[in-house]
């Protein structure tokens, strides 16, 4: 599990600062959302971590704002820098000309993260702010307001967690949600923008279909593969997972069309995640290539700002020679992230379910 949500993230590197590769931008991030409910119902329902709502909610905070905040301030750094030795950055340029009403909405979602997944369905018109089904169509493109703006995926999460914990420890809640998700989707679909961005992965009621996929893979799969195989899960976890990987690495590649190779990938990584959790606890290098995943999906945005603006000095003509220079860079600053920021943070939430766990009130 972990090195496939890093294969994940460097897809959206890609795609951000070049083209698609692995299993693309909308993939990697609809991928995620599956994993996101698999954990989170392993956390809910069968580890039971956090004897209280508020803990729950407090780790997942400690679990995402710190690198988000790190991030966001470095990046306002990086564009002022730009501001005052090259030229001004787009993001100043949609403040400046937003109503108040449109910078109230990106100051917010800028710093709680709520409500990023929603300037996707924001415009301007008349100098107004209004509700659009597509954000594009608008006389100030408000997505480019955000600090780090692939973390309105975030903004799809957090809701997934708002709810989550009335959710997941009911198979009959799951279940009627899950067929009201997939149905909204279909129907949006015959009324013409299901398929449309930023419909088709942007918007939260069709999306949960996916982190509800991801739980009950979780609350079904799990013991049922545990028990069939037996003494042969470890085998068949390193395989499945190892398929899982080459499967990612070159699905790009694979000369199949896209609706049937995205379905299969889709299908396959549902079926097969409970093994690569099984993978993820058995293999420690597993677990730390995993880690990097979030860093460098948050991450990597800045990245690609400063080197496009050192070439900008120094230009680079060939487009994938740049995309692999912002995917190196974005690892190394993963590592940096990981290493000064997540690792503490992680040594304090671990501390604090200990506690919690114990009955105790962290000081």
């Amino acid at each position: 599990m972990g090195c496939l949500r890093t294969i994940f993230a460097i897809s959206v590197v890609f795609v951000h600062s070049w083209g698609h590769v692995f299993v693309g931008g909308r993939n990697a991030v609809q991928l995620f959302y599956i994993i996101s409910g698999f954990l989170i119902s392993y956390v809910l329902v069968e580890s039971r971590k956090y004897p209280f709502l508020k803990d729950f909610y407090i780790n997942r905070a400690l679990r995402l704002y710190p690198v988000y905040s790190v991030v966001a301030f470095s990046t306002l750094v990086a564009l002022f820098m730009q501001y005052i030795f090259i030229d001004m950055p787009s993001l100043f340029k949609v403040w400046d000309e937003s109503p108040l009403s449109a910078k109230v909405l990106l100051l917010i979602s800028n710093i709680f993260l709520f409500g990023q997944d929603w300037v996707m369905f924001s415009a301007i018109k008349d100098g107004h702010l209004i509700f659009s089904e597509n954000f594009q169509n608008s006389e100030v493109l408000l997505a480019g307001g955000l600090l780090v703006p692939q973390a309105w995926t975030l903004g799809v999460e957090l809701t997934f967690y708002l709810i989550a914990p009335f959710v997941v420890s009911s198979r009959k809640v799951m279940y009627l949600l899950l067929i009201a998700s997939i149905a909204l989707r279909l129907t949006l679909i015959k009324i013409g923008i299901g398929m449309n961005d930023p419909w088709n992965y942007r918007f939260f009621p069709t999306e949960l279909a996916l982190f509800l996929v991801g739980a009950l893979s979780h609350q079904i799969l799990c013991p049922l593969y545990k028990k069939v195989f037996v003494s042969k899960i470890d085998l068949v976890s390193n395989l499945s997972t190892y398929f899982l990987i080459i499967f990612s690495l070159f699905f790009f590649v694979l000369p199949i069309p896209g609706i049937y190779k995205n379905l299969f990938l889709f299908a396959s990584f549902a079926l097969l995640l409970p093994f690569t959790f099984v993978f993820n606890n058995k293999n420690k290098w597993d677990r730390y290539i995993g880690d990097l995943s979030y860093p460098i999906y948050i991450g990597h945005m800045l990245v690609i700002i400063i080197m496009t603006n050192i070439m900008s000095i120094f230009p680079i003509h060939d487009k994938k020679i740049f995309a692999f220079i912002c995917v190196f860079f974005s690892i190394l600053f993963a590592v940096f992230l990981n290493k000064c920021i997540e690792i503490p943070v992680e040594k304090i939430r671990n501390r604090f379910r200990s506690l919690r766990s114990a009955g105790i009130q962290p000081q």
